[in-house]
């Protein structure tokens, strides 16, 4: 009995490793470097010309702009919309690599890694949203 508790016990063990590709949907704009250096600069640069008021306000108004300089500029990154094999979409920033709709990834950390053994989708299959 102890023999097929421990068998039972380690199957299950080596099951919960196991993964499912989640799917690239599409490329977004990656404007977090401009939002954060923006957001930072005008909080202090607020701080130093209004006082707790203005660092409010500065870093705001240096998050919009930070966010605008970024994308105008293309300087801001690759970050991709993935669908996740359990129905959740989420964004996760790749800088790097490259991918393209209909792509099968897992995202371990922050980042995407291809999945070798899964088959990519169709992309018209993905436009259903």
């Amino acid at each position: 009995m102890k023999i097929l508790s421990a068998s039972i016990l380690l199957a299950t063990v080596l099951q919960a490793g196991l993964v499912h590709a989640d799917t690239i949907i599409e490329e977004v704009p990656d404007t977090a470097p401009g939002v954060s250096f923006g957001g930072i600069s005008g909080f202090m640069a607020g701080a130093a010309a209004g006082g707790p008021v203005g660092a409010a306000i500065g870093a705001g108004l240096g998050w919009l702009v930070g966010a605008e300089v970024s994308r105008s500029t293309a300087l801001g990154g690759q970050a991709y919309r993935v669908l996740r094999d359990d129905g959740e979409e989420t964004v996760v920033r790749s800088p790097g690599q490259s991918w393209s709709p209909g792509d099968r990834v897992r995202i371990v950390g922050n980042r995407l890694v291809a999945d070798v053994g899964a088959k990519p989708i169709d992309p018209v299959a993905l436009s259903h949203r």
